[in-house]
């Protein structure tokens, strides 16, 4: 990570991560939607302790900084494009 940008998403994570894991409902649905966040976010933020965050699992090349404050859980290049082009895309089903 090398740009001095990439704090301010980082510490956006750590906000969203609370804000998440405050959050209720009783609806199953939205429970495992909540609980996948949560699973992207805490993976991005473990990135990030490892100095790996924006940086492509697959390339090794650093992902442009405005690609992720646009979906700053984005983890590969391809990724990113999925998600730019059909919406957050969840490869976990």
């Amino acid at each position: 990570m090398t740009d001095d940008q990439y704090p301010a998403i980082i510490e956006e994570l750590e906000s969203s991560l609370k804000e998440l894991e405050s959050a209720e409902t009783s609806h199953p649905i939205v429970r495992k939607m909540i609980e996948e966040e949560i699973r992207d976010v805490r993976y991005a933020l473990g990135r990030a302790d490892m100095n790996s965050f924006a940086t492509c699992e697959m390339s090794g090349e650093l992902i442009p900084f405005d690609l992720m404050k646009m979906n700053p859980t984005s983890s590969t290049l391809q990724e990113m494009n999925d998600w730019r082009k059909y919406g957050k895309v969840h490869l976990h089903l």
